[in-house]
């Protein structure tokens, strides 16, 4: 799985009779890219002084961070005359294991590792200057990087970019990139003294953006205006000038926007395995055209994509695979059971309730530093009520069982609008409105009221349902029909197109699918939403939560074109905060949306998180995915959402540095 900021064109070179997905754009980088390189590796150099130097040292790792890189480790020995090591990055991607295998001796030891990690990344008296230079090969840009907590001194780290700078044939191209609010605050210092490149000019001319790596087949479909829901296939890799706010399944993704990495677009493809990515110009690049409507063979690689034309049978071997095999009878009960506080809630009452308030309930009875927005939950019993008041129980099972609804993805369209019609122009018992009138009158003041979906077929292990279903916000004093309208408007939300399309995929029996309300104070004064995975998606043995962060205005869970969200990854295995600064939301004007303060309180909660809730899903996840504000005065975190996520590592994703 990838979840990638930058972007980059694809071109395309043919080869066998097969067409591979390239650059269009001409740049040094691409020169570089296709000089010979020599088959012998070099183990080391103290100095790179050609090009084919470079190449016999640098790896592309599919750990980057970042696609289409070239990466060179580097150590300067401090005890060794200030000895520069440019190290063979592909047998050695962790400093450490250069450092005792080459640069260890009687006289000289290495540390063991975890020793080494502190004695030379956070002391003064270290050994070892430490980092990499990085070729960012789409906007031909070179620099010097440190990892992010490292705290070496800015006239320190000044001395070791000019000395690694003095030794590479790109020196006047080399820039010092920060990738810390602690880099940033201790090389403040030295200021223009140190040539500097921020995130933001680096994402600028990166156009390529791998989100879920793998292999897809289907037929290249461009769509170039909004995606109807209703038109997609299975069968379809979709090439898309607009992000969706829902997607059925399809084969594979290709979008011509950027896609927010942990935006409901980008989880619901993670979740099913799609092959998904951003790639900028995809609907006008000639070679894309020249496949479309065609049987491809599309690959989103961590480094590089690659499209060909397929064969049939290759195709429906792939198809045949990716479906679950086993049947899910969604857990439903239909009891009255009240309104409940969502903090009186826990796992078990999923199926009265739903998943996403019961997992909420979890959440809030961990209490401490971690916080909810609290309110009550409208059970599965007042929804079926509602559907046996609206008349519409029976005809549901009927519709579901027609053939041409079946087969039809445009008559199921027509039938499915239908049925949400019904619901949403039925009579709310009026018993039911003045309950949750009085709940409200309970939140204390707050000025607005939302109202969430919760059902028993989202927020489940190996089945997330991310953006299927609807929200809705209402002033607190509301009208009882404006209470009514939101209650049916969430309701109403079971039978949209992209929810039953989800479910009939997965094999889910609709008929079973029951919606409970969340109904909770709507947070005014937040300053940014968030989601986070308690699980580092790069690196499988480098721990770290991944956090996307966006102001108000913007949003991180769905379609947000070229909107950039501001991402760290909070590294977990020292005892001192360590957050790397993927990007710079783009509506900061490249100021910091969180601070370090809300970086470590974030940090706590996620911790909790992840170890309190993980043990409810048995082995199903191995993360939790956190949705969350940053709200009031003192800018504290208030948790929204907590589900399961799986995290599925690639090969060669398993070693750290």
């Amino acid at each position: 799985m990838r979840w990638l900021v930058l972007i980059t064109l694809l071109s395309a070179t043919a080869c066998g009779g097969s067409t591979s997905v390239q650059r269009a754009r001409r740049s040094t980088s691409e020169a570089s890219e296709a000089r010979p390189r020599s088959t012998a590796r070099l183990a080391h150099a103290h100095r790179i002084d050609d090009a084919e130097t470079w190449a016999r040292l640098a790896a592309r790792p599919r750990t980057a961070s970042v696609a289409r890189t070239e990466v060179v480790k580097l150590l300067i020995d401090l005890e060794d005359e200030r000895r520069l090591w440019f190290v063979d990055t592909e047998r050695w991607p962790v400093h450490y294991d250069f450092a005792r295998e080459r640069l260890s001796s009687d006289a000289r030891p290495v540390e063991d590792h975890a020793t080494f990690n502190v004695a030379q990344y956070r002391r003064t008296d270290r050994r070892f200057v430490m980092g990499s230079v990085v070729h960012y090969l789409d906007p031909d840009l070179w620099t010097f990087e440190m990892i992010a907590g490292d705290d070496l001194a800015g006239a320190r780290v000044l001395r070791a970019f000019e000395q690694v700078r003095d030794a590479v044939y790109f020196g006047e191209a080399l820039r010092y990139r920060p990738v810390s609010a602690l880099h940033e605050e201790r090389t403040a210092t030295v200021g223009e003294r140190l040539p500097r490149i921020g995130a933001d000019e680096v994402f600028a001319s990166i156009r390529y953006q791998p989100l879920t790596e793998g292999v897809a087949y289907g037929t290249l479909r461009f769509v170039r205006g909004a995606l109807d829901p209703s038109t997609v296939r299975p069968s379809e890799i979709l090439v898309l000038a607009e992000l969706p706010d829902e997607i059925p399944v399809s084969a594979g993704v290709v979008s011509a926007q950027l896609q927010a990495p942990l935006g409901h677009l980008a989880i619901l493809c993670a979740t099913r395995r799609t092959p998904n990515m951003g790639l900028r110009g995809a609907l006008d690049d000639p070679r894309l055209i020249a496949l479309e409507g065609r049987l491809v063979r599309l690959e989103v690689g961590p480094q590089e994509p690659s499209i060909r034309a397929a064969t049939r049978r290759e195709a429906e071997a792939a198809w045949a695979s990716r479906r679950p095999e086993q049947p899910l009878t969604p857990r439903l009960d239909d009891r009255d059971v009240g309104l409940r506080a969502i903090c009186d809630l826990r796992i078990g009452d999923a199926d009265t309730v739903g998943a996403k308030a019961a997992q909420l309930g979890e959440v809030c009875a961990i209490g401490g530093v971690v916080r909810t927005p609290g309110g009550f939950a409208v059970p599965f019993h007042d929804y079926l009520h509602h559907l046996g008041r609206a008349g519409a129980a029976d005809g549901i099972d009927a519709m579901l069982a027609d053939g041409s609804f079946r087969r039809d993805a445009g008559a199921r369209a027509e039938r499915l609008a239908e049925l949400r019609a019904i619901v949403e122009r039925a009579p709310v018992d009026r018993a039911l409105i003045r309950r949750v009138r009085r709940r409200i009158a309970r939140f204390d003041g707050e000025p607005r009221v939302i109202f969430r979906s919760s059902t028993n077929a989202e927020d489940l292990p190996g089945f997330t349902g991310a953006g299927l279903y609807r929200s809705t916000v209402v002033p607190s004093d509301a009208s009882d029909e404006a209470i009514a309208d939101a209650l049916r408007h969430v309701w109403a939300s079971v039978w949209l197109q992209g929810a039953h399309e989800e479910r009939e995929w997965y094999r889910i029996d609709h008929a079973r699918v029951a919606m409970g309300v969340i109904v909770q104070p709507f947070v005014d004064g937040a300053v940014a939403n968030g989601v986070a995975i308690t699980r580092n998606p790069f690196y499988e043995a480098r721990p770290a939560y991944f956090v996307n962060a966006q102001a108000l205005g913007g949003t991180v869970t769905g379609a947000g074109g070229d909107e950039i969200p501001e991402q760290h990854l909070i590294y977990t295995y020292g005892e001192e905060l360590e957050a790397e600064l993927l990007s710079r939301s783009t509506r900061t004007a490249g100021q910091p949306l969180l601070g370090e303060a809300e970086l470590a309180e974030l940090a706590e909660v996620l911790g909790v998180l992840h170890e309190r809730m993980l043990p409810h899903w048995a082995h199903r996840a191995n993360a939790v995915d956190v949705e969350f504000l940053i709200a009031g005065p003192d800018r504290h975190v208030v948790v929204l959402q907590a589900r399961p996520f799986q995290v599925a590592y690639a090969e060669g994703q398993r070693w750290q540095d």
